[in-house]
């Protein structure tokens, strides 16, 4: 995998956090969970898509201004390195695409920051709800395979806040 500058990529401007040259946004499990809950007791399942698509947007820019700046990540396998890399340097958790194409795959998390804030301030849940890495894979999927916004339904069927052992992700595209 290519070596990224971690400390030219990932800096501040004044009070502004910026990746790649992005403005980026960190917060804590607080206010994470906080907009998770607000979104889905307000919204139902409208507040559920706004997660998904905000995360899947957000990262399929900045996924792809960071391929498209270092040209020599060409390959499949160093742009879903790159993204698993990403993820965690940016305190989500761990992922790892098990196996991924152009049509799909399936991806595993055994730890996550949203899994871990959710349990922290909420305890169980009784259905999936990891809403915003869904999207995050949405939206890298689509950088990687060079597929449009919107090409992935990802969903979750297995999750830690359901107390299961890891959090596993199957992807299909709307195309069959």
């Amino acid at each position: 995998m290519t070596a990224l500058n971690w400390q030219k990529e990932l800096s501040r401007e004044g009070h502004r956090v910026v990746f790649s040259g992005q403005p980026f946004t960190m917060h804590c499990h607080h206010y994470n969970m906080n907009l998770q809950k607000t979104l889905e007791d307000t919204l139902g399942e409208e507040g559920v898509q706004l997660l998904f698509q905000s995360a899947e947007e957000s990262n399929y820019n900045i996924f792809r201004h960071l391929i498209d700046q270092y040209n020599q990540i060409k390959t499949t396998k160093s742009k879903l390195e790159m993204a698993a890399t990403l993820f965690q340097y940016c305190g989500m958790g761990v992922i790892h695409f098990q196996t991924t194409g152009p049509s799909g795959g399936r991806i595993v998390s055994p730890s996550s920051h949203h899994v871990t804030g959710w349990l922290a301030k909420y305890g169980r849940r009784h259905t999936p709800g990891c809403h915003f890495t869904r999207g995050w894979i949405a939206g890298i999927m689509a950088t990687t395979y060079n597929r449009p916004l919107g090409e992935y339904i990802v969903e979750e069927t297995s999750c830690k806040m359901m107390r299961e052992p890891e959090c596993v992700f199957n992807v299909t595209t709307h195309k069959t």
